[in-house]
Protein backbone atom coordinates (compact mmCIF):
# COMPACT_ATOMS: atom_id res chain seq x y z
CA UNK A 1 0.00 0.00 0.00
CA UNK A 2 1.26 3.58 -0.41
CA UNK A 3 0.17 6.80 0.46
CA UNK A 4 1.44 10.59 1.90
CA UNK A 5 1.92 11.83 5.10
CA UNK A 6 1.07 15.33 6.04
CA UNK A 7 3.53 17.33 7.81
CA UNK A 8 6.39 15.26 7.42
CA UNK A 9 8.29 16.84 5.31
CA UNK A 10 12.11 16.95 7.22
CA UNK A 11 14.63 13.72 7.97
CA UNK A 12 13.54 13.80 11.71
CA UNK A 13 9.59 13.28 10.78
CA UNK A 14 10.63 10.61 8.71
CA UNK A 15 12.46 8.60 11.52
CA UNK A 16 9.64 9.41 13.50
CA UNK A 17 6.89 7.82 11.00
CA UNK A 18 9.29 5.25 10.33
CA UNK A 19 9.34 4.10 14.03
CA UNK A 20 5.75 4.75 13.91
CA UNK A 21 4.73 2.56 11.33
CA UNK A 22 7.58 -0.02 11.52
CA UNK A 23 5.47 -2.17 14.20
CA UNK A 24 2.97 -2.36 11.70
CA UNK A 25 4.26 -3.21 8.30
CA UNK A 26 7.45 -3.14 6.33
CA UNK A 27 8.43 0.06 5.08
CA UNK A 28 9.50 -0.22 1.62
CA UNK A 29 9.76 2.92 1.09
CA UNK A 30 9.75 6.48 2.93
CA UNK A 31 10.62 9.38 0.97
CA UNK A 32 10.10 13.26 2.17
CA UNK A 33 9.39 16.51 0.34
CA UNK A 34 10.55 19.24 2.11
CA UNK A 35 8.87 21.38 -0.03
CA UNK A 36 5.69 20.01 0.46
CA UNK A 37 5.72 18.98 3.88
CA UNK A 38 5.20 15.26 3.36
CA UNK A 39 6.38 12.02 3.09
CA UNK A 40 5.66 9.11 0.31
CA UNK A 41 4.81 5.79 2.10
CA UNK A 42 5.18 2.54 1.20
CA UNK A 43 4.32 -0.06 3.01
CA UNK A 44 4.34 -4.07 2.67
CA UNK A 45 1.47 -5.17 5.50
CA UNK A 46 2.40 -8.65 7.10
CA UNK A 47 -2.01 -8.92 8.07
CA UNK A 48 -4.65 -6.58 7.33
CA UNK A 49 -3.59 -3.04 7.96
CA UNK A 50 -6.51 -0.25 7.45
CA UNK A 51 -6.18 3.48 6.99
CA UNK A 52 -7.38 3.87 10.39
CA UNK A 53 -4.79 2.13 12.23
CA UNK A 54 -2.10 4.39 10.21
CA UNK A 55 -3.45 7.81 11.23
CA UNK A 56 -3.75 6.10 15.29
CA UNK A 57 0.03 4.83 14.42
CA UNK A 58 1.29 8.27 13.33
CA UNK A 59 -0.98 10.49 16.00
CA UNK A 60 1.06 9.05 18.50
CA UNK A 61 4.35 9.56 16.74
CA UNK A 62 2.97 13.23 16.33
CA UNK A 63 2.66 13.81 20.11
CA UNK A 64 5.34 16.61 21.31
CA UNK A 65 6.63 16.87 17.76
CA UNK A 66 4.84 19.85 17.14
CA UNK A 67 3.24 18.46 14.15
CA UNK A 68 -0.01 16.07 13.51
CA UNK A 69 0.97 13.53 11.15
CA UNK A 70 -1.86 12.21 9.09
CA UNK A 71 -2.37 9.96 6.11
CA UNK A 72 -2.91 12.49 3.57
CA UNK A 73 -7.11 12.39 2.50
CA UNK A 74 -6.58 10.47 -0.66
CA UNK A 75 -3.71 9.57 -1.09
CA UNK A 76 -4.17 5.91 0.49
CA UNK A 77 -4.08 3.38 -2.43
CA UNK A 78 -4.30 -0.33 -0.33
CA UNK A 79 -2.39 -3.13 -2.08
Amino acid sequence: MEFEVEQAGCEGCAALVRSALEPLATVERLEIDEAADRASVRLRPTGELTEAAVNEALAAASQGSGHAYRVRPGSWTPA
